[in-house]
Order: structure tokens, then C-alpha cells, then sequence
């Protein structure tokens, strides 16, 4: 089986913007979340399911925002999707394939 990887960015905040990518990769599904390039998280990866699933990073300075990126990946009982979820301030943003 192929190791799910991904690699995305998006900006944050309205004022003072801030760019934030978040990577999945490897058999050990590592997430590193970055801001600024600055790395915020980095998982450490995980043999299997990916725990916690959910990563919370506040992004800004005077202009705060609360980004939460939710991973979910099925198994293949339940159809397999994989994708990932972006939260900003609690509302949904968007969602990344994964």
C-alpha cells in the first residue's frame, strides 16, 4: 500500500496575514503544521492511525486566530475516504484531500 502524503498551504487572518502549510507524509504519517515557516507541530508520525488527529495552532500576533486542522481517514468498511478538515476560529474553512 502507498503512503498517503500531502502538502498544502493557506493564508490566515485578515490584517495581518499569515501563511500556514500543513504535510502529512511517510508510512508513519508525520503532520508538521508550519506558520510563517516556522514549525508549529511536528507529530513525530505514528505507526497506523494518526493520534491526536485533531492539531490546534493559534496564528497572529495582535490579530489572533485559532487554526484547527482534523485529519480523518476511514477505514476501508466505512469507504476510505481520507481528507482532511481546516477549522478557523471554529468555523469550518475547507477541506484537503488526503
Amino acid at each position: 500500500i502507498e503512503p498517503m502524503s500531502t502538502l498544502f498551504a493557506f493564508s490566515v487572518g485578515a490584517h495581518e496575514l499569515h501563511e500556514v502549510t500543513v504535510s502529512v507524509a511517510g508510512v508513519r504519517n508525520r503532520v508538521k503544521i508550519t506558520v510563517d515557516g516556522v514549525v508549529a507541530i511536528d507529530s513525530g508520525g505514528n505507526l497506523g492511525i494518526v493520534m491526536p488527529n485533531v492539531f490546534d495552532v493559534e496564528v497572529g500576533v495582535h490579530e489572533k486566530h485559532m487554526v484547527s486542522v482534523r485529519l480523518v481517514a476511514q477505514q476501508l468498511i466505512d469507504g476510505g475516504a481520507s481528507y482532511i478538515d481546516v477549522f478557523i476560529d471554529g468555523r469550518y474553512a475547507f477541506r484537503q484531500n488526503w
